[in-house]
């Protein structure tokens, strides 16, 4: 049998043939391997997809389109603003489910929303104006309605001092000239020394019954007066203010603009709040910029006096030329009395725009959260009203209403204190740094009867006082008397406080008798303020200590005694060196 024989050659061929279709078999997988990698498989283009959804649509109102309107998923913090026609595009690849509650507001305007797709166009919300139309006559409705819905909210508010302005028992004391006791004729009092003048202090304490009957200016007859809706701020006037303006006939210079309407049909309440995306039945809500600025609180925390018959003042021996230009006073005919706001804004102006403070504001320490506050909420309504209407938010989207100050949890993050000592000799240095690193105003701020005091007490290693040779001592309006009860004048120490002066050298006077300023060295913003005192030692290898402390003191302790109020310290801190 013939066999054919293959030629070398031709093997070698045949191999070449094999091994390259063996490379381009290979080269052709991995080809579609690429080319699967770059696609995306059902579930990432779903991912994918989710991500870059948008909702589209338009705010219009009967005028044509709303421009600068703030549109957003109700309850979540990121918001589009609409353009001049009105149209807006609102990213929303976070959210799941089938319907989503998009809410539009602008100030000036009722909020208002409609439910839409996760994705794609929407139908156009439409904005109704407020228009501007005061009721003087309106009466403000009871805090009692608004804790139906607003339970814990106007819990916290009505444990606070916000509360209860009108009936606060020291306010009244320094007004009539009584005491704790009830007695009258115990000066001072305002009444007393100005017996045919109500004078003004209805404007803040009452003022509700300031701007609907401006014929009242008696804390009594305000208190008991029929359009008085509570015995303080009640929620219903702070939330009928739809802006603050410069007012010169006013305590503070600055005016809250109300506006006071009650619905033709229904049981809708006009309120203005620091939400956009509020709308529900009980409330015609309008988003209000102005209710979580600082400039709102300027309204009443704040306070000049014009000098009776064009007298004068010198400024410059008490403030630089910066902080008398800070108050924002026109000259010095004027007399600041409480300057809060002033303080913090003159902080937050002199601020870089990098520095981690910039847009602190009242709001921030005054309506924060507190740990025996946990767990916080995450609802501004509860009950019925919150299965019915209740909008989701972060705990740091709302303000708890308790109005927190000169307590000792904001005096203790407020200020800080350092000491330092050197034993050269017989002389033991001691170096005190009191630092203001959380406070955005001045500490003390407020009412002037407030003071912090700093109490140094050193003792050699028997626990014998060491004579002070070189340091300041606490005036006697620290108190004179028994150490025991709080009497610390002429002890070693220093004061820190706004000390109002009249015409007869008379120190920490009321505010109607004050005609200069004897001292203000309260401690500024983020600034420290250093203390040198030195003691003689009778043994220089002696061990002696030196303790600090730091005391609020909500009264002077004169005033106190006068007045026979119970006012208790607090111990800011304290160090030993």
């Amino acid at each position: 049998m013939k066999t054919c024989r293959v030629p070398w050659w031709s093997k070698h061929n045949m191999f070449r043939k094999k091994h390259v279709l063996s490379i381009g078999f290979i080269l052709v997988l991995g080809a579609l391997a690429v080319f699967s990698f770059k696609q995306t498989g059902p579930a990432q283009a779903r991912l994918e997809s989710s991500r870059d959804r948008t909702i589209h649509g338009r705010v219009i109102s009967k005028y044509g389109p709303v421009e600068n309107a703030r549109v957003r998923v109700a309850g979540t913090e990121t918001y589009a603003l609409t353009d001049k026609q009105g149209r807006f595009e609102l990213p929303t690849g976070q959210f799941t489910g089938e319907k989503l509650w998009v809410t539009a507001g602008k100030e000036g305007w009722f909020n208002n929303a409609l439910a839409a797709n996760p994705s794609g166009p929407m139908k156009d919300i439409f904005l109704y104006p407020i228009y501007l139309n005061d009721h003087p006559q309106y009466r403000f409705i009871s805090p009692k309605t608004c804790a139906r819905c607003h339970v814990k909210l106007t819990r916290y508010w009505d444990q606070s001092k916000m509360a209860h302005t009108t009936s606060n028992p020291k306010v009244l004391d320094m007004y009539y000239g009584t005491d704790a006791l009830k007695r009258k004729n115990v000066a001072p009092g305002y009444k007393l020394d100005n017996p045919d003048s109500g004078g003004n202090c209805v404007t803040c304490h009452a003022p509700s019954v300031a701007a609907s009957s401006p014929q009242i200016k008696d804390l009594k007859t305000a208190l008991w007066s029929a359009r008085t809706e509570w015995d303080g701020i009640s929620c219903d006037f702070c939330h009928k203010i739809r802006k603050v303006l410069a007012d010169k006939t006013r305590p503070s210079g600055r005016a809250p603009i109300l506006e006071r309407q009650t619905p033709v049909k229904g049981s809708s309440i006009l309120v203005f709040g620091p939400y956009d995306d509020v709308v529900v039945p009980p409330m015609a809500a309008s988003y209000s910029p102005v209710m979580d600025q600082g400039l709102f609180c300027s309204v009443c925390h704040s306070h000049s006096k014009k000098l009776a018959n064009s007298k004068t003042w010198d400024p410059g021996k008490v403030y630089t030329a910066s902080e008398w230009k800070g108050f924002g006073l026109q000259d010095n005919t004027y007399l600041p009395i409480q300057s809060t706001y002033q303080e913090w804004k003159q902080w937050q102006d002199q601020l870089p725009p990098d520095d981690a403070n910039k847009g602190k504001k009242c709001q921030d320490c005054h309506m924060s959260w507190r740990k025996k506050m946990l767990p916080y909420d995450n609802y501004v309504v509860d009950g019925q009203a919150r299965e019915m209407w209740g909008t989701y938010r972060s705990p740091k989207n709302i303000r708890p209403h308790h109005f927190d100050g000169g307590t000792e949890i904001q005096l203790k993050t407020a200020l800080s204190m350092e000491i330092e000592g050197k034993i050269t000799g017989n002389r033991l240095n001691i170096n005190v740094f009191i630092t203001n690193t959380n406070g955005g105003h001045w500490v003390p701020t407020g009412e002037t009867m407030r003071s912090v005091m700093l109490l140094l007490k050193a003792v050699d290693s028997n626990q014998k006082p060491l004579k002070m040779i070189k340091g300041s001592v606490l005036p006697k309006w620290a108190g004179t008397g028994k150490i025991e009860k709080g009497n610390y004048a002429g002890r070693p120490g220093a004061m820190f406080a706004r000390v109002l002066e009249d015409d007869n050298g008379n120190l920490n006077v009321p505010f109607w008798r004050a005609t200069t300023i004897a001292a203000d060295t309260r401690v500024r913003p983020k600034t420290t303020v250093t203390l040198e005192y030195v003691f003689a030692l009778d043994d220089p290898e002696d061990e002696p200590t030196v303790e600090a402390r730091l005391i609020y003191r909500p009264v002077i302790k004169t005033l106190a005694k006068k007045k026979n109020w119970v006012a208790e310290d607090i111990l800011i801190t304290s160090s030993m060196w």
